[in-house]
């Protein structure tokens, strides 16, 4: 394998023009300080999540006390209402599952269902040994590399919408038609808003995949977002009919989302 001759690339990039070089010095520059700072973002993001989840881990010891406490009990209405007001206190930290099995024991003050409550608390506190326990050498490994690798992925994202604003300015002002402008601008916008759903579900699926609650409608939905600009090619789509379906699709998204 051939090594790296690093002299040589330093003799040609002496040989580059001036704005070339300022150029490429101002990437770069622009590469470091956005890396810094999504970096700095997601490990506050990480510091709180696990700040959070040892919360959750010590609301899920005291519930799973208290639950043990009321089998114990007489089970009168005096000591069920003592057992709704824990559940109320730790709602907040529960995933969806187990608040749906919390709302049903309000309406039915069921053994069963507090069975199934005590269950899945059970569940989720012996699968906590990661956040509990001493993570093993490979998986700090894993997390080191995971840390250093998940910015570059948005500052990548950043310099192609910069990139693309740069070829839709430059290509708009070579175009002297005012529709062909508008077209230009708003397939730009379309692409920018397929960009941004996109970035967002794959963060969704780094990050948060196993708290994701995948439904048809807002997946569809998204994905017809991320797939829309390839419509562009086809001269029988108008560019304006392509970002409104997005736009109405992206609002409808929103409201359903603000409903639940």
């Amino acid at each position: 394998m051939q090594m790296i001759d690093i002299q040589a690339m330093y003799e040609q990039f002496n040989t580059l023009s001036a704005s070339t070089k300022f150029m490429i010095a101002g990437v770069a520059t622009f590469f470091v300080f956005m890396y810094k700072t999504f970096a700095t973002m997601y490990a506050e993001n990480d510091k709180n999540m696990q700040s959070t989840s040892t919360q959750k881990l010590e609301i899920l010891f005291k519930l799973q006390a208290a639950l043990s406490i009321y089998s114990k009990s007489s089970k009168h209405v005096t000591d069920q209402n003592e057992l709704i007001y824990v559940l109320a206190d730790t709602m907040m930290y529960l995933d969806f599952r187990l608040r749906k099995k919390v709302e049903l024991f309000y309406e039915n003050r069921s053994d069963h269902t507090l069975q199934l409550i005590e269950k899945q608390i059970r569940d989720e506190l012996n699968n906590s040994h990661t956040v509990l326990g001493k993570k093993l050498s490979t998986e700090r490994f894993f997390q080191f590399a995971s840390n250093m690798v998940r910015p570059v992925f948005p500052v990548f994202i950043s310099l192609i919408f910069i990139a693309i604003s740069l070829f839709i300015v430059i290509h708009s002002m070579l175009t002297g038609d005012i529709y062909k402008q508008l077209e230009i601008v708003a397939g730009y916008f379309s692409v920018l808003i397929a960009l941004f759903m996109f970035v967002v579900l794959t963060d969704l699926l780094i990050n948060d995949f196993k708290n994701v609650r995948f439904r048809w409608i807002p997946l569809t939905g998204s994905l017809f977002i991320i797939v829309a600009p390839f419509l562009l090619i086809s001269p029988f789509i108008p560019v304006f009919t392509i970002i409104t379906v997005q736009i109405i699709i992206f609002i409808v998204m929103l409201f359903l989302q603000r409903n639940n």
